[in-house]
């Protein structure tokens, strides 16, 4: 009787259940990674952003609410919007992130800032719930 080289089917059928268990555990974590690297992303953009602005009430005594007026290059997958009920007071921005479109990050400066601290960047998270109410 000869030796035969090879895997038998019982062999096989094992490794692939332990191949498909591993998968079902590591692609939910691996999602919220990604969420958790977007809600990061954004925070990092609004903190560069309140920078910029910073910059900007220095020497306008004012802050902007368009950020080409701003020496801030921000990132080409979130998107920025700025507000301000009153420029020399304060400003409001949210960003939003292309590839994690539940999410929203803000930050309220100044007099805009009315029930949360000035200069707290917060986020709410999509359907997953990563992050939500999150301030560095």
């Amino acid at each position: 009787m000869r030796k035969r080289n090879g895997f038998t089917f019982v062999e096989v059928l094992v490794a692939l259940a332990v191949f498909g268990a591993l998968t079902a555990v590591a692609v939910p974590r691996y999602r919220t990674f990604k969420e958790r690297a977007y809600l990061a992303s954004l925070r990092t953009e609004l903190g560069s952003l309140r920078v910029a602005q910073e910059a900007f009430w220095a020497e306008n005594h004012l802050y902007s609410t368009d950020t080409t007026a701003l020496d801030w290059n921000g990132s080409s997958k979130v998107a920025l919007s700025l507000t301000a009920a009153d420029p020399s007071a304060g400003f409001t921005a949210e960003a939003r992130h292309a590839l994690y479109p539940g999410a929203v990050c803000a930050t309220y400066v100044g007099a805009d800032a009315v029930n949360t601290a000035s200069g707290d960047i917060i986020c709410t998270a999509g359907a997953s719930g990563i992050g939500a109410g999150v301030t560095p």
